[in-house]
Formats: C-alpha cells, sequence, structure tokens
C-alpha cells in the first residue's frame, strides 16, 4: 500500500498543492497523512500516526524529501528505520527522484543523501536571510516584528511601580501587560554599586553570597536555584507564575542553560526577550551582547528542539 505525507512549517502555510500531487499519484486522501509543524523535528503527530500505520510492504511517497525532515541526520535516520522495517520511500518532484524499495542501488542511496543534505543547507539559509533581514531593518530605524501594545502611560506606569520596589508578578497583575512585554520595554535597572561614594549599608540589610540558602528539593514551589518558598497565599499565585517562566542563561562559549527562578533570584541584567508571534510567549534569555536582539545560533538550537519554528516568524510549540 502506498501512503503519502505533506507538511507544511506554520498554519497560515497551504497544505493543497502537495495533498493535490499525491492525490494525482494514485493515493487516497484517507491515507494522506499531514502536519503543519517544522521540520526540525520528527516528533510531528501526523508523521507519527503515519509511522505507527505503515507495515512491512507499505511504500511511504512525499513531494519532495524535505517533507520528511529538515536535517540531515533525523532525515537519514528515519530512512535507515523505515528500510529496516521494510519500508520504501519515494518522492515525486524532487529533481533528483528517490525509490528506497532497492535499498541495493548505490545511486538511490546517494541521492537521499544529498537531498537531505540541500534540504538542510536551504532551511540555514532561510534562518539567515531572515536574521540579516531583520538587522538590515533594525540599523535603518524601521520596527520589526509586531507592531507595539504597549502605550506610553502603561510604560511609565510599569517604570513607576517597578522603581517602587514592586515585583514582575505585581506589575503584571497592575498594569495587565505580560511577562514578555515588560522585559522587553522596561529599561535596564542600574547596576547597583558599593563604593566608598555610596552610602554605607547595615549589616543586617547585607547578605553576603555565602550566607544565602542552598537549594533545596522539598515540593513544587520551592524555587530550584536558591530554594525560596512563599510564606503568604499574597505571595503564592506570583511566585508560581515566576517558577513557570523559562530562563535561558548564556555561558562565555554560548552554551545554553535552562533555569527557573523566583522573584528574589530573577536576573536584572540584559534581557533578550524571545516571543510566539502568535501569543507573545517565550524564554527569557540572560548572557547575550546588551546591542544584540536576535537569538544566537545555540538559542535557535533549543527553540527547535522544543518545537518551535524557527523561520522569519518565531513560533511556539503552540502554534507551529
Amino acid at each position: 500500500m502506498e501512503l503519502g505525507y505533506g507538511r507544511v512549517s506554520t498554519s497560515k502555510q497551504d497544505l493543497a498543492r502537495q495533498i493535490d500531487a499525491l492525490t494525482k499519484a494514485g493515493i487516497e486522501q484517507a491515507h494522506i497523512y499531514v502536519d503543519k509543524k517544522s521540520g526540525a523535528t520528527t516528533e510531528r503527530p501526523g508523521l507519527q500516526a503515519l509511522l505507527g500505520y505503515a507495515r512491512t510492504g507499505d511504500v511511504i511517497v512525499v513531494h519532495t524529501l524535505d517533507r520528511l525532515g529538515r536535517t540531515v541526520r533525523d532525515t537519514l535516520n528515519l530512512i535507515h528505520d523505515l528500510h529496516q522495517r521494510g519500508i520504501g520511500l519515494r518522492n515525486l518532484a524532487d529533481p533528483i527522484r528517490v525509490d528506497s524499495t532497492n535499498p541495493d542501488d548505490p545511486m538511490g542511496q546517494l541521492a537521499m543523501v544529498l537531498l537531505a543534505l540541500f534540504g538542510e543547507m536551504e532551511r540555514t539559509y532561510a534562518v539567515e536571510r531572515a536574521a540579516h533581514a531583520r538587522s538590515v531593518a533594525t540599523e535603518k530605524g524601521r520596527r520589526v516584528g509586531r507592531p507595539s501594545v504597549v502605550t506610553d502611560a502603561q510604560l511609565a506606569y510599569a517604570t513607576q511601580l517597578r522603581d517602587g520596589g514592586a515585583t514582575i508578578a505585581e506589575i503584571i497583575n497592575k498594569t495587565g501587560l505580560t511577562r514578555s512585554t515588560l522585559y522587553r520595554h522596561l529599561p535596564t535597572r542600574p547596576a547597583e554599586t558599593f563604593t566608598a561614594e555610596t552610602d554605607p549599608v547595615d549589616d543586617k540589610d547585607f547578605v553576603s553570597a555565602s550566607s544565602v540558602a542552598p537549594p533545596t528539593a522539598a515540593g513544587p514551589l520551592t524555587c530550584p536555584t536558591c530554594g525560596h518558598q512563599p510564606t503568604t497565599r499574597r505571595e503564592l499565585v506570583p511566585h508560581r507564575a515566576d517558577l513557570a517562566t523559562v530562563w535561558l542563561h548564556l555561558d562565555d562559549r554560548d552554551r545554553v542553560r535552562e533555569q527557573h527562578h523566583c522573584a528574589r533570584c530573577q536576573p536584572h541584567g540584559h534581557v533578550l526577550v524571545i516571543s510566539c508571534s502568535r501569543c507573545g510567549d517565550g524564554p527569557l534569555v540572560t548572557g547575550t551582547a546588551s546591542d544584540s536582539n536576535d537569538p544566537p545560533a545555540s538559542v535557535l538550537t533549543w527553540l527547535e528542539r522544543h518545537g518551535w519554528t524557527v523561520g522569519p516568524d518565531l513560533l511556539c510549540p503552540n502554534h507551529s
């Protein structure tokens, strides 16, 4: 039996062209599986359903090979697994035709490697083009992304609240703005200095780094970074919201470390906000240059591994 598979990267794109080509190839629509999700991951519901349904002797048909995946490793691993299960693969529209029903054909194997490589190269170039277009627009003073939802009055009120000692969670409750929006628009806190020119600090108000209690493993409401637990019901809800936020810390080698913070230990330096273009949610990144608004390659890799669509528009797993 021949089974079809079609994929586009975002929900805004249309699958009609691929479905039409598969139908003309003689595949019933009931046997065509589809996804609207990035090809950077194989964790796609349509693909997983197809792989679960396929049996020995079946042939999976795709419009082009890059519909299976956008990375050489994932695509070749998938083709290898299909071969081990006795399932064939063929394409319809690539300049090089592939038919893995004959695994002993060396030219067929070479064609699959080349097509998988071309798919990954095209995806890399697309990401680079999008990043370059954003940087050029920023240099020319053009604002990229969605229109701002923050008014000057809201920003002034949020700044006043923060300068008055309010936590981010409290500012969210009072202004109605999202956490990502606040981190994007609020000015960076001035760094505190402790020199002879500043006012003396009472010993009772100063807590050294060595005296901070180490993180504990007691309960889901314990901050995994500093070990703080809420002591009042008023603090409970914002504390839970703070812990739900994902922070991505970059070291000097651009390696990503995922972490969660409460209001007491949240970083207050430069924060790069990663926002889904549909819902505005996303992780917060620290450790990047203060003059950079583009996510580093290691952050883009982290997003892809967690189901994000990385392209001209960032889309979280719920909207990919």
